[in-house]
């Protein structure tokens, strides 16, 4: 019977205990970080009646007997299954999602907790704000490392805490240069000049000069239709202007050389005509005797030029001869021309001769270069533009020509600096010469370049403006650079150098003249002198720069240098890196949060203010970095919630009431029960 009200007893005051976990867990529904509580029960010890009997040949086994004296606590398990996140937006709240603990310490021993509510106080502890315990994990060195083998200790994160300046040790630059860009070279031209006919050119009449009475161009002479009608008073012959001279006896002609053949085998024994020195046509009498010559055309302008020979020829055979002669012819100047038989645009004579000394000048991107050239009776344009190429340092001798126009054409190398200005080829007294050659720029010297700019710091974290410039040769998929400083530095070294690509507009190579290996310069205000890699990239690829066709765009892609500067904010990554941003712009690794796991969390001993310690049964903390021995994510940002589930909690809540109202049955029964017992005396 009193087994009954022991039994009865201890399920009152088990229920109880279980309706006391059922309360906290409900209590801190709202508690962050908060791990339920769980309680299971076991049967206590039983009162053995009777023992079992083993089966015989004769009969069977028996079992045992025994009554049970009620209940007892099995355990009272923490449950650590995840809670659900809340995001705060507060950069220092942490949530774990997976397995771990933040790590606490009090100086003294070590604590952990699921509640990641923390702050930084007065000195830049990262620590938990219900007690002061300060979070544990990896402090960076002064180059934002986490070196192998540190420590785990306080996380302290002074704000205002200094960056000490570093030199820029490299620079990456990426982008494209332009493959259809080409340098230009100055392009000057002078006058036109003209050269008078000879008995050996065989010049178009169409486009002659003609200066005396004339002074133009002739034009407009139409094949088949234009002609020249000679009389000398007793014959006429016409001549008809044609693109292809037949030949002698045809009464066509082309060029002057034509027309003298066609007067002098119609008019033999009465007048002939010649091409004089001056490259007028002289016209004379054949014989002795005299003619009176007359000479028309159907083009104004050519009639106009030799009817200047129109009068009366005649030859006494005593030396008496009187000749008539036309405007004087030239054509417009070509290389094989003689210096001495050269004209202005207007006619007028150059007037060199044999023996005169040409004074050639010019200034090449600034500098005065001077030579001189001898007239002699054999001298023609192609030997002084031989001597101008030379005295201007042109590269190629046909890079001064006479164009079709009669004009002398100086090309000079491509490139700003083979820039010619101020160009003269003059001859004392000799205004006309001065003016001809007069030079008109058409076309300026310009490189095919680009720059680009950079901000570089020494390791007194000065700044320096470093500007690359790019110029493109004339050889394809080459360029030169050459690097400028803009304050007060000196470049030592590896200041320029080339550039070349391969045809499929990937990197070929990048070299420092000198054999240099980086841009070394001195920055002249106390610093350090600088050893600074240009880095366009790796050879063969596209990561760097590029020659493609399109235009020109280079980037600074990296430059590893800064001033110094001050801590300003922070964040925190999801494998619990710590990442300061300073005020110079650089952001630097300061530490890393590491959790705690354990064999047996179940096991660890709650202390109060969401924490745990660690006790016998729990095993030994390991702790590390989220990826290290810790595979799981902190979450800046957001609070892990409690785990606890109403819904849950109100059923086991039911369940022992139920278990309760029954065991208070069982005491209530046994107590009738023993009064019964004591009744029977009465």
């Amino acid at each position: 019977m009193m087994r009954s009200l022991f039994s009865g007893v201890s399920g009152l005051k088990n229920h109880q205990i279980r309706m006391d976990v059922i309360g906290n867990n409900i209590a801190n529904i709202n508690t962050i970080g908060f791990k339920k509580g769980r309680v299971t029960f076991e049967e206590a010890l039983a009162q053995t009646m009777r023992g079992a009997m083993r089966p015989s040949e004769l009969h069977g086994g028996t079992n045992p007997m025994q009554v049970g004296l009620g209940i007892t606590i099995g355990s009272i398990d923490t449950m650590f299954s995840q809670g659900n996140l809340e995001s705060t937006g507060i950069q220092t709240d942490l949530a774990i999602q997976g397995d771990g603990f933040f790590v606490l310490s009090d100086g003294v021993s070590e604590y952990y907790t699921r509640s990641g509510n923390f702050q930084f106080d007065a000195q830049g502890r990262l620590i938990n704000p219900t007690n002061g315990y300060v979070v544990q994990g990896y402090m960076a060195n002064n180059s934002g490392v986490i070196e192998p083998g540190t420590s785990i200790g306080d996380i302290v994160l002074p704000f205002g805490q200094k960056v000490a300046a570093k030199a820029t040790t490299k620079v990456a630059f990426t982008g494209n240069l332009n493959a259809s860009e080409n340098p230009q070279g100055t392009i000057v031209r002078s006058d036109v000049m003209y050269a008078i006919e000879t008995t050996t050119d065989d010049s178009d009449v169409n486009g002659l000069y003609a200066s005396g009475n004339t002074n133009s161009n002739i034009t407009g002479l139409v094949p088949g239709i234009t002609t020249i009608t000679v009389n000398d008073g007793t014959n006429t012959h016409t001549y008809t202007y044609v693109l292809e001279d037949s030949g002698a006896s045809n009464d066509d002609f082309n060029s002057l050389a034509d027309l003298i053949d066609e007067i002098n085998n119609d008019f033999s024994g009465s007048i002939q005509v010649t091409l004089n020195s001056s490259g007028a046509l002289e016209f004379s009498y054949d014989g002795t005797g005299s003619a009176t010559i007359s000479i028309t055309s159907n083009n104004a302008v050519l009639e106009s030029a030799l009817t200047e020979a129109n009068g009366t020829v005649s030859d006494d055979g005593a030396g008496n001869v009187v000749t008539t002669t036309t405007d004087e012819f030239s054509h417009r100047a070509t290389e094989n021309d003689l210096l001495v038989n050269l004209r202005n645009s207007s006619g007028q004579s150059l007037n060199l001769s044999s023996g005169d000394a040409l004074a050639i000048s010019c200034l090449k991107n600034g500098a005065l270069i001077t030579g001189n050239f001898t007239v002699s009776s054999s001298s023609t344009l192609a030997d002084l533009n031989t001597q101008i190429a030379s005295v201007l340092g042109l590269s190629e001798t046909t890079q001064v020509s006479i164009d079709s126009s009669g004009r002398l054409n100086i090309q000079g190398d491509p490139g700003a600096d083979n820039e010619l200005s101020a160009i003269s080829i003059s001859e004392s007294n000799n205004s006309v010469l001065g003016s001809t050659m007069s030079f008109t720029e058409i076309q300026e010297a310009k490189d095919a370049k680009y720059s680009t700019n950079v901000t570089i710091y020494d390791a007194l974290g000065h700044k320096h403006t470093l500007t690359l410039t790019f110029k493109k040769t004339v050889i394809p998929g080459q360029w030169t650079w050459e690097a400028q400083l803009g304050g007060d530095e000196t470049i030592s070294a590896g200041g320029q150098g080339k550039l070349a690509f391969n045809p499929d507009g990937s990197l070929l190579s990048f070299t420092y003249d000198g054999g240099a290996t980086a841009l070394q310069f001195n920055p002249n205000n106390g610093a350090d002198p600088m050893n600074v890699i240009l880095d366009v990239g790796t050879t063969s690829s596209y990561d760097g720069l590029t020659q493609f066709s399109a235009p020109s765009a280079v980037v600074i892609n990296s430059q590893d240098g800064y001033a110094s500067g001050n801590l300003s904010s922070i964040s925190i990554a999801q494998n619990g890196e710590i990442t300061g941003l300073f005020t110079n712009g650089v952001t630097k690794t300061l530490a890393q949060i590491v959790l705690a796991v354990f064999n047996n969390p179940s096991g660890l001993l709650k202390v109060g203010d969401n924490m745990f310690s660690t006790s016998a049964n729990s095993g030994a903390p390991a702790k590390g970095a989220v990826g290290e021995v810790i595979q799981s994510t902190i979450l800046p940002g957001s609070l892990e919630m409690s785990n606890v589930d109403l819904a849950e909690e109100f059923t086991d809540m039911i369940v022992a009431q139920r278990g309760f109202q029954a065991n208070a049955r069982v005491i209530t029964t046994s107590d009738d029960m023993l009064n019964e017992l004591v009744n029977l005396k009465r």
